[in-house]
């Protein structure tokens, strides 16, 4: 019996710790086991965080991108709907652009300019800046007049001017790289995005890029032909012929990965980006340090983060031309692990039997709520994703509907420019119905108060012959009028006629013509010129000028001169006389139709004669002013082309 307890007990105790054992070992690796795959679920949901949360920063930036270029496309399209602008406008138009993104360093209208347009343009210019010239930069760096090119591309308006102004004026054409550019960007009729700069003016070496849109002009074929249609520049022959300028844009990179993620929480992932050379060598243009107090602008150890081979995310950037990289990288600390959860399984395992159900709802409530962020942020990045096909289809729809107006528009223009051909025969016809059927009856009228006056000389009272001689007077106006309406309609109407036209001999038959009274004097200065023009035009102009200054002098002495200057491809004439002079406010006035300063009841003077020149200059392609004071005598200045 002894023998068979002493057999019995250790055996029995052996085979009771077998089942510790037992849930011990399985205990152990089965907490190993969970141990490891949560581990790897929490680094999974993490990752998953990081995609999504980089992709999001991606996103953004690539939008402000698109954003930043859509400026530079609503110039371009502000420039093409309106043919002429000025620097009010344009300062209008951008205006709100400037204040809604603080990228931009400079936005720009650049047209292009012949060589042979350059005096007109620069002229046209010093309306808005007195001081404006084409500029060039010497080697020094110093702002020089630019030397005369077969093409120019001036910045003619910039904003904002304060920070800008030494950009006016200043010539792309004379930097032989960014005419190149220039000229590849009018051939390909896209937009056009340069290669990574150095802002100049700026001491950070913050990286910049500039962004530049063609802008063509629209042109009739047949020559102003009836039934011409507008020409579009679809070809690079058309887009060579048709070329107007250049909107351009200058943005600094820094600012418009700032803006875009300014709105975003920190996340903790930095981001960096650069371009690919074609020599596989990266340049890298900014470094966004999500961690720190400042956001970096590129600073000294840019190129060293960037060689960094842990950048965990690479997306591409579409910027126009351009293809740049967004790396992103999770900043430090960004993977900590949870070592409370590492613990709490370590401590599972020795107590197995009573932790695993808790343990295993502990992780299968993680594996959920990692899904549940999954789908998320999914459903959030698919939100993002919809917005930005939306905002693209509504700018497509609007594009379209612009095409359509624009269609409008030039159907519009047509329909009125062949009613105004319409009404300019119309014109012509009462023209010729005025000079042949009503220059007759007045010719009668004024016969039968000449016969009137002779038969019943000495019998007429002195009122009587005041309004015989009125009625004359009257008579005589209207024929002058009528007179005047002819020349004014004929104006532009008929082919050009040119000759040889001494002007000096000119002005003699005119002087002859007029007969001033015995007192007065008309100076002819020598040196006038030869033209090749229409000789009926100039002779209008310096016969009603002249005929003025005799007419309003209001004396039977006076004083007239007449000058000539050179004025690169025009002439400039200067008619000039010692009379009553003309108020000031009365400058513009006089130049318009049946404008007179004297009574009518009194005076001959139709009004026309002066709207007839300006008129003529304006045709010829010159122009004319007048520079005179109350008791200080008029003179008047017009220009005249030195050839057709």
């Amino acid at each position: 019996m002894e023998l068979t307890k002493t057999t019995t007990i250790p055996e029995t105790r052996w085979l009771a710790y077998i089942p510790i054992a037992l849930v011990a070992i399985s205990g152990l690796t089965v907490t190993w086991f969970l141990f490891r795959a949560v581990a790897d679920w929490d680094r999974q949901r993490v990752e998953i965080a990081f995609q999504v949360a980089a992709s999001d920063r991606v996103l953004v930036v690539q939008r402000e991108f698109a954003h930043v270029l859509g400026v530079v496309e609503d110039i371009g399209s502000f420039i093409d709907a309106s043919p002429m602008i000025g620097r009010r406008e344009f300062r209008k138009f951008v205006g709100p652009a400037l204040q809604r993104y603080g990228s931009i360093e400079a936005l720009e209208w650049v047209p292009q300019v012949t060589g042979d347009q350059r005096p007109a343009f620069e002229e046209d210019a010093r309306r808005s800046f007195s001081r404006f010239r084409i500029n060039e930069r010497n080697a020094a760096g110093d702002l020089i007049e630019a030397e005369n090119r077969d093409l120019h591309f001036p910045v003619l308006y910039v904003q904002p001017y304060a920070l800008n102004k030494e950009s006016l004026g200043l010539d792309l054409a004379s930097s032989p790289a960014i005419l190149g550019t220039l000229l590849e960007t009018r051939d390909l009729g896209e937009m056009h995005v340069s290669l990574p700069l150095t802002l100049s003016k700026k001491d950070t070496g913050e990286f910049a890029f500039v962004a530049r849109l063609p802008v063509y002009t629209k042109e009739q074929s047949g020559y102003g032909e009836e039934g011409g249609e507008d020409v579009i520049a679809d070809s690079v022959e058309l887009r060579r012929q048709m070329l107007r300028g250049f909107a351009t844009g200058i943005f600094r990179i820094g600012a418009i990965v700032e803006r875009a993620l300014d709105n975003l929480s920190p996340g903790g992932i930095d981001m960096i980006i650069y371009r690919v050379s074609s020599e596989d060598e990266r340049q890298y243009l900014y470094y966004h340090a999500s961690r720190k107090s400042v956001a970096g602008t590129v600073s000294p150890d840019l190129e060293e983060e960037g060689k960094r081979d842990d950048w965990a995310l690479t997306h591409s950037l579409s910027i126009a031309n351009r293809q740049w990289v967004a790396a992103c990288r999770p900043a430090s600390g960004y993977f900590k692990p949870d070592p409370w959860s590492g613990w709490s399984i370590l401590l599972g395992g020795w107590s197995f039997t009573a932790l695993l159900t808790v343990y295993l709802s502990t992780v299968m409530g993680r594996t959920a709520k990692v899904k549940r962020l999954v789908r998320e942020r999914t459903a959030q990045l698919t939100d993002v994703n919809d917005a930005l096909n939306r905002e693209i289809a509504e700018r497509l729809h609007a594009e379209t509907e612009l095409k359509a107006l624009n269609e409008t528009l030039e159907q519009r223009i047509a329909k009125r420019t062949n009613e105004a051909r319409r009404r300019a025969q119309e014109l012509e016809q009462f023209a010729y119905v005025a000079s042949h059927d009503l220059k007759a009856p007045l010719r009668g009228i004024a016969n039968l108060a000449g016969w009137l006056q002779e038969d019943l000389k000495g019998k007429l009272t002195g009122a009587t012959r005041e309004q015989l001689d009125l009625l004359r007077d009257r008579v005589k106006r209207m024929n002058a009028l009528i007179e005047g309406l002819l020349d004014y309609s004929r104006i532009g109407r008929t082919g050009p006629s040119l000759e040889n036209v001494d002007v000096a001999d000119l002005l003699v038959e005119i002087v002859d013509s007029l007969s001033p009274p015995k007192g007065f004097r008309i100076d002819i200065a020598p040196g006038m010129p030869t033209l090749q023009t229409e000789r009926l035009h100039l002779y209008q102009v310096f016969a009603n000028l002249i005929s003025n200054s005799i007419k309003h002098h209001g004396g039977k002495r006076g004083h007239v001169w007449i000058k000539v200057s050179d004025n690169d491809d025009f002439y400039e004439f200067t008619v000039k006389d010692d009379g009553p002079g003309i108020a000031p406010e009365y400058h513009d006035r006089i130049f318009k139709m049946f404008q007179t300063l004297e009574t009518r009841d009194y005076d001959t003077d139709t009004g026309i004669g002066l709207a007839l020149v300006r008129k003529v200059v304006q045709e010829h392609g010159g122009s004319i002013t007048l520079k005179s004071k109350e008791g200080k005598g008029a003179s008047f200045r017009f220009t005249w082309p030195k050839a057709g």
